[in-house]
């Protein structure tokens, strides 16, 4: 998989030419461009197509999640849950989301901690991404629900993370 960078007004375009939850950039580009998708991509489309199963559902759910009582454990852990939902639009909602002077997530540990004063960089386990999490809660939940919405998806399901984000 490749990373490329993109102008805010073509991510736009191309994040509202989603057709359905968890369609990837790759394969929303593939469509409007009219290029056949691989055979196992397709089995894939359809199957999200016909399951109203997220990986959010088990999340939210487990002992992990509901048992934490730390609100920055809590957003590692959704941010990790996105990550793994979709890495191709977790990368594109992770690079346009930033604060009017500091970078909110990065590939590189340094490029948060000179992005701001006391960032305090955090790992996202199971992905390359670092996030600050000098915040508070309510820009934490902020950075959530933008990613959740620039990913594509539902409304509903943004409602229910974002209610459950606090212990």
């Amino acid at each position: 998989m490749k990373t490329i960078e993109i102008d805010e007004e073509l991510y736009q375009f191309i994040a509202g030419q989603t057709k359905h939850i968890g369609e990837n950039a790759s394969s929303i580009l593939r469509r409007l461009l009219k290029i056949d998708q691989p055979t196992l991509a397709k089995q894939n489309i359809t199957a999200q197509k016909e399951s109203h199963y997220t990986p959010f559902n088990d999340l939210l759910t487990s002992d992990t999640f509901t048992n934490e009582k730390s609100i920055i454990n809590r957003f590692i852990l959704l941010l990790s849950a996105l990550y793994n939902y979709n890495p191709a639009l977790f990368a594109i909602a992770a690079t346009s989301l930033h604060g009017s002077k500091r970078q909110y997530l990065a590939k590189d540990k340094q490029l948060l901690e000179t992005s701001g004063k006391n960032t305090k960089p955090r790992e996202i386990i199971g992905t390359p991404y670092w996030v600050i999490s000098n915040t508070n809660t309510a820009r934490k939940q902020y950075i959530i629900e933008s990613i959740m919405s620039d990913m594509g998806i539902s409304e509903t399901m943004i409602n229910q993370v974002t209610n459950a984000f606090l212990p």
